[in-house]
């Protein structure tokens, strides 16, 4: 009954995406001046066609793929253990946590022409914007988790004269995993904003260069196709994310349970 209601989910999904694509499709063949503003799904699918064949669309994919990745992994590593670490000391965590929030509310934009200025304009500035763009979403949910740990954990091991590191390694880290994880997925978005914004400001490659060339000679579909790219990449990087999320139980025995009771 279940597969059969997920099938039924699924048929409609593609039934309403179909109907969509009729209805862009009509619309851009209607007149010329509708062309122009948005393309054709054929129109679309012939651009992304050429920039597979001529453009190298895997390369672009796989530069700006790195850029988020490598940001994002970046982002929610130090985002997380910072989060986690403040759990040390409330005193620090009031402390710190004004000037965290105020760092989280400027606008990547803010931030871009310094990250030339300490990166240049390469690789590593796309990393830069990626990490800026994700570090305070994984600092906030990874130190709402360390505090969210129900306290009768935390008392049980007080009570066995466990040490503060032994609680935080037991307790609060695998406690907060779930925090931490739910971080990624919602960081996976911010990584592919600020790879993209990098680009945006100065590149020579990547999808988000694509688009900008694309969007100077009026080339709708073009930028479109190359827009595809991009979609594709988050649709990898949510399933990738979701996959270690399903997974996470194996991570939190690693970390609390004892070798020796692990279940084969």
């Amino acid at each position: 009954m279940r597969i059969a209601s997920h099938t039924k989910i699924i048929g409609l999904q593609i039934l309403v995406l179909l109907v969509l694509i009729l209805i862009w499709e009509g619309m851009g063949r209607s007149s010329s001046e509708a062309f122009f503003f948005i393309g054709t799904p054929s129109a679309v699918l012939i651009e992304l066609s050429n920039l597979i064949r001529f453009e190298n669309l895997h390369t672009h994919f796989i530069i700006t793929g790195g850029e988020a990745v490598l940001g994002l992994l970046i982002g929610t590593i130090m985002g997380s253990g910072l989060g986690l670490v403040l759990w040390y000391s409330e005193t620090v965590a009031r402390v710190a946590r004004p000037f965290i929030i105020a760092l989280g509310t400027l606008p990547v934009f803010a931030f871009a022409p310094l990250m030339i200025v300490w990166f240049g304009i390469g690789f590593w500035m796309k990393v830069a914007l990626a990490t800026f763009s994700t570090v305070f979403v994984a600092f906030s949910q990874a130190h709402k988790g360390a505090t969210s740990v129900a306290s009768e954990y935390v008392d049980t091991l007080l009570g066995m004269d466990a040490s503060r590191h032994q609680i935080f390694v037991k307790v609060i880290i695998p406690g907060s995993l779930d925090w931490v994880l739910s971080s990624m997925r919602l960081n996976v978005g911010f990584a592919l904003l600020g790879a993209f914004i990098g680009e945006f400001i100065a590149a020579d490659r990547g999808l988000g260069y694509l688009i900008l060339r694309a969007s100077g000679l009026y080339n709708i579909p073009r930028a479109l196709a190359a827009a595809v790219g991009i979609t594709v990449l988050a649709l990898i990087l949510d399933g990738t994310a979701r996959y270690i999320e399903r997974h996470r139980h194996s991570l939190i025995q690693w970390l609390s349970v004892p070798k020796a009771i692990w279940h084969n």
